[in-house]
């Protein structure tokens, strides 16, 4: 990505050093941070990357590439194999576009060689994300019609789901300035944070760690329960006020927060819906969670825009709310009102116009066709609920969510996203 140029030469500019700056509401501490010793771009040298991991030195690959860098549909749990970049890594294998390509390359080195594998670690949004990597690189190696390595693969490749929290926003020259004006350091590639952080991560490495428990991290056997409260009450409650809040004119995340409509909305979204359907988490009180994330978002310091959050949603919502509305639909008491006023609030936003008419570009993989879509469908949602790879028939052909959904739609799009809300609020 062209992101991830300007990142190496910055990076190499700077000797791979950054300055890391948690901002909290009170104080704010700054550090340089040198544990990056080479950054590599994959483009410019392919096989030097593919070498490095291949060496016997590389223990873990640590993986942190957003959600739709897995290529994984949540609607059927399987490949993307019409995608073209996966179609490309497949027939082409010299020319790599996705993560599977390099992993894939390197791990058959390693096989050939009689090498122990590296630990696959996904470092990304997604429940169970070292499951859904390892499933994904298995499929990649069947395609490639190589059963034997792709049984060394699921056999020998181990690949720990991880859940890390820490809000960090995509940095801006207004944090380059900051970070030079405050600390008097000239850093293009700072990172701006809040203070709070949290790592838990499945003991789960073939080929050995490093002691993290010492720094704090989380090492446990299942993070599964933990994994699904973040991105179902954090990041689920995220993409709420991101897309609503967006409709409704704010621009940072503590505005939004401090909208005493969806302020309320988000917690008795979380209330009602979102925490009846997530599992016990050892030591976690859900309603103090709840709060805690709602203090966090309330952060003036981090700067947290709504426009970032409303980015890839394909890759995001699946995940962070339909989970729940699937969750809701398999009970009989099922509620899903709130959910879907998130989702009437994604559609409305996917038309790539505000409520004031004026035209946004919506930044994800799928942009065309979501587009598309949501401005052919306009209030009616079926154009949008019929992407066999983000919505399933499980949410698609129940009349009663549709119905239910189809009605928010049209509230948000004749009324706009606080009167939506109020009137279901209104309801339960």
């Amino acid at each position: 990505m062209k992101a991830d140029a300007l990142m190496r030469d910055a990076m190499k500019a700077q000797d791979c050093l950054y300055t890391l700056v948690e901002r909290g509401i009170k104080d704010t501490n700054a550090y340089i941070v040198g544990s990056i010793t080479a950054y590599m771009y994959a483009p410019d040298d392919p096989r030097a990357v593919i070498e490095k991991m291949a060496n016997p030195d590389t223990h873990i690959v640590s993986l942190t590439v957003t959600e739709n860098g897995y290529y994984h549909s949540e609607a059927t749990n399987s490949l993307m194999t019409d995608a073209p970049e996966i179609i490309n890594d497949l027939n082409h294998p010299e020319k790599r576009d996705t993560l599977y390509g390099y992993l894939y390359e390197a791990l058959l080195l390693r096989y050939k060689r009689g090498l122990t594998p590296f630990t696959i670690m996904s470092c990304d949004n997604m429940p169970q994300n070292g499951v859904t990597v390892k499933t994904m690189l298995v499929a990649f190696a069947k395609l490639k019609k190589d059963e034997k390595f792709a049984a060394w693969i699921e056999d020998k490749v181990t690949s720990p789901n991880s859940m890390v929290d820490r809000v960090t926003p995509r940095c801006t020259d207004k944090e380059r300035k900051y970070v030079a004006d405050t600390w008097g350091i000239k850093d293009q590639c700072p990172v701006v944070a809040e203070p709070f952080i949290q790592w838990v991560l499945e003991d789960n490495f073939s080929d050995g760690r490093p002691p993290w428990e010492l720094v704090g991290v989380q090492v446990v056997k299942d993070v599964d329960s933990y994994e699904l409260m973040k991105l179902r009450l954090l990041n689920g409650g995220h993409s709420a006020m991101g897309y609503l809040g967006y409709l409704a004119g704010y621009i940072y995340i503590h505005e939004v927060v401090n909208d005493p409509t969806i302020n309320k909305y988000i917690r008795v979204l979380m209330r009602e819906e979102v925490i009846p359907v997530l599992p016990k988490v050892p030591g976690v009180d859900f309603e103090e969670y709840t709060a805690s994330v709602l203090e966090r978002f309330s952060n003036p310091a981090i700067q947290n825009t709504v426009a970032r959050i409303c980015l890839m949603g394909s890759g995001k919502m699946p995940k962070y709310v339909l989970s729940s509305i699937y969750e809701q639909l398999r009970k009989p008491d099922g509620k899903y009102k709130l959910l879907a006023v998130c989702v009437a609030g994604w559609f409305r936003y996917l038309t790539g116009v505000d409520m004031n008419g004026k035209p946004f570009e919506i930044e994800d993989p799928m942009a065309p066709t979501l587009k598309a879509s949501a401005v052919k469908g306009g209030k009616d949602p079926h154009e949008l609920l019929n992407i066999e790879v983000l919505f399933s028939p499980e949410i698609r052909d129940n009349k009663e969510f549709v119905a239910q959904l189809t009605h928010s739609l049209e509230t948000v799009y004749d009324k706009g996203p606080i009167a939506a809300i109020k009137e279901i609020l209104d309801q339960v």
